[in-house]
């Protein structure tokens, strides 16, 4: 039943993004202020074109991106498509935030607050420019590899991270906020089944890598 809500709740945003509401700057908690290291936009159309301008610096897809907000609650679909033809939010997606060294703790993440870093071995979530790649990682095969493109997102391949799906998201997105749970995330983009579904409906026959570009937009 849990899951059941959480892929009626995933719709249900899905729905609402593709009409246009989070791309015309209103709905859903579309980000307005992102912290200073990611740059100062005064709305996600600003960000967007600061994101068009880096996917053709790095020779990534120029169709659509990846624009990832942590300040969002988990329990929202903070991980937002957007299509660089249509100008605008066209799908969207829950997205769970790594525990960080010290899950709970003075020195972790909570489940309210996502505790971003670089460093190996400290399960933090990144934040910054990254490129999900058509590489699949060892542990989880369904799954994309990200990449680094700028100094604060250099680690994000050696430490293995990637985007893909985990049960514990299917029974728990429905929550304001998904609970830590270290089995599951260990600072990837960790998605529900049906966001998975939509990665690969974006990568699958496609050339070209991804901009996927995480931040804190509150």
């Amino acid at each position: 039943m849990d899951r059941f809500f959480c892929f009626l709740a995933f719709w249900f945003f899905l729905a609402g993004c593709a009409g246009g509401g989070v791309g015309d700057g209103g709905e859903a908690g579309a980000p307005q202020e992102p912290a200073a290291e990611a740059g100062h936009f005064a709305s996600l159309e600003e960000r967007a074109a600061a994101a068009l301008a880096v996917a053709r610096r790095e020779g990534l897809r120029e169709d659509c991106c990846l624009l990832l907000d942590y300040a969002m609650p988990s329990g929202e679909p903070r991980l937002m498509v957007w299509s660089f033809e249509e100008g605008r939010v066209v799908a969207c997606t829950f997205a769970m935030h790594g525990p960080g060294p010290e899950p709970g703790g003075p020195q972790g993440s909570t489940k309210e607050h996502a505790l971003l870093g670089q460093e190996l071995g400290s399960r933090c979530s990144a934040a910054g420019l990254m490129a999900l790649t058509h590489e699949h990682g060892t542990r989880v095969r369904r799954s994309y590899r990200l990449r680094g493109l700028e100094e604060r997102t250099r680690n994000v391949w050696d430490r293995g991270l990637m985007v893909h799906a985990a049960p514990w998201m299917d029974m728990q997105c429905f929550k304001e906020y998904v609970p830590l749970h270290e089995r599951s995330c260990e600072g990837c983009v960790t998605l529900t089944g049906p966001g998975m579904a939509l990665m690969e409906e974006l990568m699958e026959g496609q050339e070209g890598e991804l901009l996927l570009w995480a931040f804190e937009g509150r």
